[in-house]
């Protein structure tokens, strides 16, 4: 089975570069943002402790379903920003199972990912759940807006290590700046000839 792994800092497009790769190969998404928002709407959040726990749910669910796909011999795409603890995890898997693996890791200036973070968040394009920090859902008449400091960025994201993610199998590193500028077309060439040249250098040394 193959694997392509999205992974980086937030606000660097991860979901939509996901999307865009799942129409040219064919292959399902499991995304953590989506496991995340149904505990949300199930659970909620009394606190930042608890919003964190939530996060840690969603990844141990994003490591069990990327499992059962890798035992079911099923190609997929998975779209994570892995911290140090679940990146860790996601590579004890890697180097359990040898699936055909292909990182793409999405980088960037981080002053303008955090700018891009809270226009995001300013202008309510994702899960509330994602944006309140403190509880969810909202009281009744109850303001939604929450502007993330820059400090508060670093802490939350860079300081555990999102911006370091490495596990084993090729790798692309794609600078998303300018997320207009990347060549998508070009970006699947490269995958697909990652998996030719794999797949030659293991059939010359079976012969």
């Amino acid at each position: 089975m193959k694997m392509i792994i999205l992974a980086g800092m937030p606000a660097t497009g991860k979901s939509t570069l996901a999307k865009k790769l799942a129409v040219e190969f064919g292959y399902p998404i499991i995304e953590k943002d989506n496991i995340k928002e149904g505990l949300f709407d199930v659970l909620g959040f009394e606190n930042y402790a608890r919003k964190r726990r939530l996060d840690e749910a969603a990844n141990m669910v994003l490591l069990r379903m990327t499992e059962a796909m890798i035992k079911g011999d099923c190609s997929v795409i998975i779209d994570n920003n892995f911290d140090a603890e679940s990146g860790r995890c996601l590579c004890e898997l890697i180097e359990r199972y040898q699936p055909d693996c292909v990182t793409i890791f999405l980088g960037g200036n981080i002053q303008t990912l955090y700018e891009r973070y809270v226009d995001r968040d300013e202008h309510h394009r994702r899960h509330l759940g994602h944006i309140l920090q403190d509880h969810y859902p909202p009281m009744e008449g109850e303001t939604t807006d929450y502007r993330m400091s820059r400090e508060e960025f670093d802490e939350k994201f860079v300081s555990r290590g999102m911006d370091k993610f490495h596990c084993p199998g090729a790798r692309i590193t794609v600078d998303m700046t300018c997320p207009e500028q990347v060549d998508i077309d070009a970006l699947v060439k490269e995958i697909r000839g990652m998996w030719r040249e794999e797949a030659y250098h293991e059939e010359k040394d079976n012969t």
